[in-house]
């Protein structure tokens, strides 16, 4: 793939990326304001971006709502965000034992995991999530009969 078209990948990569931090934050601050407690909150917060970013990395980002494989792809894109999430909760955790005022603003902590995982996630993603077998191609993949 040419830089180009690499460096398109990556802006979309990180728009859907900016859709799925503005509802991990929301969903955390609800959830949060809520008492689920930092960790709690935390977790499911991020369940519910990683499975809206899935969604639009794979019609918006990689194209690859003509391949009916969800299942496998979801599964990998799961896998990538699992260990993208240990690098974001560890800078949180880390960001909230070293800087103990941002308990009361965890945001910020959050803000600082979600950037130290975005390398990761994108080559995870672009490299073995929503890869695509040689033969077949998101263009090419018939939708059925006919």
């Amino acid at each position: 793939m040419s830089r180009p078209a690499t460096r398109t990948l990556l802006a979309r990569f990180m728009a859907v990326g900016g859709c799925g931090f503005a509802i991990d934050v929301l969903s955390f601050q609800l959830i949060f304001s809520a008492g689920g407690g930092l960790i709690l909150s935390r977790v499911l917060s991020a369940t519910v971006a990683i499975t809206l970013t899935w969604y639009l990395n794979r019609h918006l980002v990689f194209e690859t709502h003509g391949v009916n494989r969800k299942g496998p792809e979801y599964g990998r894109y799961l896998g990538v965000q699992t260990i993208g999430l240990v690098v974001n909760f560890g800078v949180y955790f880390i960001a909230l034992q070293l800087i103990p005022s941002l308990r009361s603003i965890p945001v910020i902590a959050l803000a600082a995991g979600a950037a130290a995982a975005l390398t990761f996630n994108f080559l995870g993603a672009r490299l073995w999530a929503f890869r695509l077998d040689k033969s077949r191609s998101p263009r090419t993949e018939s939708h059925g009969p006919g």
